[in-house]
């Protein structure tokens, strides 16, 4: 087979695999409000982390599982790992030698400037805390780097999912090599994941070949231009007499 024949499905997918970070983990610990922790899950895909960690929070409610229509199908691309308390969570973190690097607004952070946070550990554990108090005490006692985002307004806090995306920003400004800095065994593992999630039934046999020769990668994730549709209630749409074959529906 050759390059031509590659269906465009994997060739995308080799070029989101080409950028995949592996060395910054997120961990989210003990969100409360479900829109927001599949919100930030949407974030971190986008901005192309491999792991994300989930803490429960014990005394509240857990939350409901994730929904498509909320990370618009994020969450299937990560690698998702669940603890149900910060100290099993921190137990695993020293284990797999992760520096924690836990947001905080309290004294003694640091601002998350380029001075404060090069250069980028081997492997860093960004720690995104509960809406309201942050993250915990016990696992800042743990931090090895506290951190805040520098506002200049009146608010007093960023939206969750704006500043997970804001402070990975920044770590991807300081090492921009993060992106695509999978070992080959990490890449062949995900490779194998992903093809058979995106070819379904009986994938093996349309696409298993591809597995040993993978095709060459898309050369921009750009959307082309007449495969990008706007995207819309059914309700908003209809209120604004809008063609409903040429968008996408939510």
């Amino acid at each position: 087979m050759t390059e031509s024949d590659a269906p465009r499905r994997l060739r995308r997918a080799e070029a989101v695999l080409r950028q995949r970070c592996g060395r910054i983990l997120l961990v989210l610990e003990r969100q409360t409000d479900a829109h927001n922790q599949m919100a930030v899950l949407r974030t971190a895909e986008a901005m192309g982390l491999v792991h994300v960690w989930l803490v429960e929070d014990g005394s509240q409610p857990q939350l409901p599982r994730l929904k498509k229509s909320v990370t618009k199908g994020a969450h299937g691309w990560l690698e998702l790992r669940y603890f149900e308390d910060t100290a099993t969570c921190i137990q695993a973190l020293r284990a797999e030698e992760w520096q924690i690097w836990a947001t905080d607004l309290g004294a003694g952070a640091s601002a998350a400037t380029h001075e404060n946070l090069a250069p980028l550990p081997h492997k860093v554990a960004l720690v995104m805390g509960r809406e309201s108090d942050g993250v915990s005490r016990e696992m800042l006692a743990e931090a090895d780097k506290r951190i805040f985002l520098p506002m200049f307004g009146f608010t007093e806090s960023f939206n969750l999912s704006v500043a997970t995306g804001m402070i990975l920003q920044r770590l991807f400004d300081i090492c921009p090599a993060a992106h695509g800095d999978l070992s080959a065994q990490q890449r062949d593992a995900l490779r194998a994941r992903w093809y058979a999630k995106l070819g379904g039934l009986g994938w093996q046999e349309r696409d298993g070949s591809w597995l040993e020769n993978p095709p060459e990668p898309l050369a921009t994730l750009r959307p082309d231009p007449e495969l990008r549709r706007p995207r819309m209630p059914k309700k908003l749409a209809k209120k604004l007499g809008l063609d409903q074959k040429k968008i996408g529906l939510d």
